[in-house]
């Protein structure tokens, strides 16, 4: 896994609000920066809808780039609520992570996923991202098998403020659960991240992406589009 770091590029304002995109609205080939809702960086690599059967999904194309970041903004910031997508991968030594609570100033985060490793061994995550783009492991399912060519349904849950409570459900069940006091993170925005080291160049393909906020007791709101950039 790499590190991640985000930075904060441009002035608007967005309210939390639940989100969703099975990005069947998409034209093939299409870039997810296209969108309004979504924003990369310039410099990282790119998700381009593809066609798989019937249904259009998200694959990654890595442009010369060993990551791929983003950050979607039709959601706004959202401090407790669970972000989640559909996932399968080809390849290895390559991670998938979804990202909570990105803080555009600090480029702080919370990040959880999948490390396939030599598939099918793999492993599960749940990861402190601090201000210098490294991060710190909370929780970690060793061994976790991983099958190439395999949708898997990754969800993962947050809340409080004083202490946090992360969980990451894998196919609908917990897999990894952690509550701490250090590295509290407020609202923030949500996305995806993606990345390799192997020379074997692996191809993730996401679907469903949604975000869900809990009722927040005030209105919390946002400013800028937020490019990723990993390093």
């Amino acid at each position: 896994m790499k590190s991640f770091i985000v930075i904060l590029v441009i002035s608007t304002v967005l309210l939390a609000a639940n989100f969703t995109d099975d990005f069947d609205s998409y034209t093939p080939g299409s870039n997810l920066s296209s969108s309004p809702y979504w924003f990369s960086s310039d410099s990282s690599g790119s998700l381009i809808i593809a066609e798989d059967g019937s249904n259009r999904i998200a694959q990654t194309v890595w442009n010369g780039n060993k990551f791929v970041g983003y950050v979607c903004m039709g959601a706004g910031v959202w401090a407790d609520g669970t972000i989640g997508c559909d996932v399968k991968f080809t390849g290895s030594q390559a991670a998938f992570a979804l990202m909570s609570r990105i803080n555009g100033f600090s480029s702080e985060s919370y990040i959880a996923g999948m490390f396939a490793m030599i598939p099918p061994v793999g492993s599960t995550f749940i990861a402190y991202v601090d201000s210098t783009g490294g991060y710190n492991i909370l929780a970690q399912d060793y061994f976790y098998p991983l099958n190439e060519d395999t949708w898997y349904s990754l969800n993962l849950e947050i809340s409080g403020s004083d202490s946090v409570d992360i969980s990451l459900s894998v196919n609908n069940s917990v897999n990894s659960h952690f509550v701490f006091t250090e590295y509290v993170l407020p609202a923030g925005l949500s996305g995806v991240a993606a990345g390799f080291d192997s020379t074997h160049v692996p191809l993730f393909s996401i679907d469903n992406f949604e975000v869900t906020d809990n009722i927040q007791s005030f209105t919390t709101t946002t400013f800028g589009g937020i490019k990723a950039i990993f390093r």
